[in-house]
């Protein structure tokens, strides 16, 4: 059987968003054939706005920004791939994308792109959060910071009270939680105003 992944053909995640807007979307790649594929990716064109701030993570690593290319490991039968992509608007308005190239090395025929792209205008309909915002989905908690100007410390506490992740954080954060063993974790945040934020957050 070829080896062939499953997605809509050159998906383009495209969206009108506030300036004040921020989140993270994600796209899978389905392994729908009965061999492992090694697959890759090289970004092939990206045109965001330098005062947003945008980095991604893929099922092999997290980037602290987006990276010329990348690998997305062997992707077993019926097993994913994906990529989230964190995008903040930073109050700036403007339009642009990131499109990727996505390849095999032992499959030259296998390759598609996909592209995020983001017009932020003054009045869209997503509104602001808190100072902090914190996202949990397929494994991967990211934090975004309203002003990354203040210094912000980001705790992950399990249920046995052991501080698994306790360091300073920039503007947005990624970390992989399938690593970590499923269950209940606390997220804690605070900055050098004394302003806290905690929240419940349930691995499984």
């Amino acid at each position: 059987m070829a080896q062939i992944i499953t997605y809509s053909p050159n998906r383009k995640i495209e969206k009108t968003v506030a300036q004040t807007y921020y989140d993270t979307e994600f796209l899978f790649l389905k392994n729908v054939s009965t061999k492992n594929i090694e697959l890759e990716f090289a970004v092939i064109e990206n045109t965001l706005d330098l005062a947003w701030s945008a980095t991604f993570c893929t099922n092999q690593q997290c980037f602290s920004q987006i990276p010329d290319a990348g690998s997305l490991g062997s992707v077993a039968p019926n097993n994913e791939a994906y990529f989230s992509f964190n995008f903040a608007a930073n109050e700036t308005i403007g339009t642009g994308q990131v499109r990727i190239l996505i390849t095999s090395p032992v499959a030259p025929d296998l390759s598609d792109t996909v592209t995020f792209k983001y017009n932020v205008t003054e009045d869209g309909t997503v509104k602001a959060g808190p100072w902090a915002n914190i996202n949990f989905g397929q494994g991967v908690l990211t934090v975004l910071l309203q002003n990354p100007q203040i210094k912000t410390t980001l705790q992950v506490i399990n249920l046995n009270g052991q501080l698994i992740f306790d360091q300073e954080i920039g503007h947005i954060t990624s970390i992989p939680m399938r690593d970590y063993p499923k269950g209940l974790y606390i997220v804690a945040i605070k900055d050098e105003n004394d302003r806290i934020i905690n929240e419940k957050l349930v691995h499984y």
